[in-house]
């Protein structure tokens, strides 16, 4: 596995929503699969290289198809690798939260999952952990992670300073470091400066900050603490007409909707962007935004709790990202359709799916996932996970007619491509 592909793992954003065209060569276990109210699949598969292991909470139901996995009521974990291995799941209801460190993908129903937006599973070790003033850019802080034994434990984190390894078999590159500790026990000790800004731990291994212990319960008495940013990282550049994508999660809430203010340069954005919203979900929030003016830009956003009724709650927290808008900022990625031809007929009965495919490009080569949407329904159907400078993208969907189908491209940094498409005739 390439080092930059560990590091996209808990770098991804988004949501993988609906179902887009999965891995050609591979087939659906059916020994298990028994039960039709579990309806959603879950796959964990190694990419190759190292060691992975994962952790994640569902709504409703939940059945290993293979073995070697554990589950515990609606909750599962487990590794895959060093070489290639594949864990697979069966669930009713949503995938909650997802924590997942080391070389391999998760698939939810055959779509990639992009981990950002996702919060990780409670009880699960975050940034928000670790006490936000436990250094500076030139004090060296001391981070253990230590086996507990009986399994395989993988991690990730980012600092905002220097990150050096103290010992060997681990992996550093630039202000991020991974690895693993386990089966048996085992230790990995790095030195860094300025804070830890996303951590992501799965399996059986304690956490030591300058030989304190971090606990779910431990970190900063800051509420503000309680939204984190996703993506974008906090400060960014862009071109004018640009619109951004930003996004937060909220670690302790990862079952319930939030209720959010956002604001762009001190006044309150209440439209509803690009997406209405819909790459947000459970502990998110997300706010697509265009800008046309040179200069420095500030985004901010508040968070609450959503109450049963609908009505605001207690204050979750806040987090803002600073944006540098000029022409020789980030530019947006491009999307092209390629197939079918356009225009595409459709039938008011039938139901026939047809693959639509789209070509993507960033000039920056940071590609990250393309969302399909249903022009004047203003729906989202399904969003496809794309890297690097060139990339493509495909979706098996039943047209429906009034509804023609576009796609955006979005690149690691938020830009959101234009909205690129097919129309639709009538086959009555």
């Amino acid at each position: 596995m390439g080092n930059e592909h560990s590091r996209r793992q808990v770098l991804g954003t988004g949501l993988a929503v609906g179902m887009g065209v999965g891995l050609s060569g591979w087939s659906r276990p059916t020994s298990e699969l028994s039960d039709e109210h579990l309806s959603n699949e879950l796959r964990i598969e190694s990419d190759g290289g190292g060691m992975a292991a994962y952790e994640f909470t569902v709504t409703g139901d939940l059945e290993q198809v293979d073995d070697d996995d554990e589950v515990d009521g609606s909750r599962a974990w487990g590794h895959v690798g060093p070489e290639r291995g594949t864990d697979t799941f069966r669930y009713s209801g949503d995938l909650d939260g997802i924590v997942l460190a080391g070389p391999a993908t998760a698939f939810r129903n055959d779509s990639r999952i992009q981990l950002g937006g996702f919060p990780h599973p409670e009880g699960s070790l975050t940034s928000a952990n670790f006490d936000a003033t436990s250094g500076s850019d030139s004090d060296a802080n001391v981070l253990r992670i230590e086996s507990d034994g009986g399994g395989v434990a993988a991690y990730e984190f980012a600092v905002t300073g220097d990150v050096s390894q103290r010992d060997d078999d681990d992996q550093v590159g630039g202000n991020w470091a991974w690895g693993h500790v386990g089966p048996d026990r085992g230790t990995d000790e790095f030195e860094f400066t300025g804070e830890i800004g996303r951590f992501a731990l799965a399996g059986p291994a304690s956490v030591f900050l300058n030989g304190s212990a971090v606990t779910p319960d431990s970190g900063s008495s800051d509420s503000d603490r309680g939204l984190l940013r996703a993506n974008p990282d906090r400060e960014m550049t862009a071109v004018p007409d640009t619109p951004l994508l930003f996004e937060a999660v909220a670690p302790d809430h990862p079952s319930e909707f939030l209720s959010t203010d956002w604001y762009v340069d001190g006044r309150e954005f209440v439209g509803p962007g690009t997406f209405h919203r819909q790459l947000g979900g459970r502990g998110r929030a997300t706010l697509t935004y265009p800008f046309d003016s040179t200069g420095r830009h500030e985004v901010h956003v508040d968070a609450y709790e959503r109450t049963t009724d609908g009505q605001r709650g207690d204050y979750v927290g806040t987090t803002d990202w600073l944006v540098e808008v000029g022409a020789d900022g980030n530019r947006p990625p491009a999307v092209e359709p390629v197939a079918p031809d356009s225009p595409v007929p459709v039938s008011g009965t039938a139901t026939e799916r047809r693959t639509f495919e789209v070509a993507v490009s960033d000039p920056e080569g940071e590609l990250d996932r393309v969302v399909w949407w249903e022009s004047q329904c203003d729906y989202l159907v399904a969003v496809s996970s794309v890297e690097g400078a060139n990339d493509g993208a495909a979706l098996s969907l039943a047209p429906s007619q009034g509804c023609p189908l576009g796609a955006w491209a979005i690149d690691r940094n938020g830009a959101v491509s234009e909205l690129r498409g097919w129309s639709y005739e009538s086959a009555d």
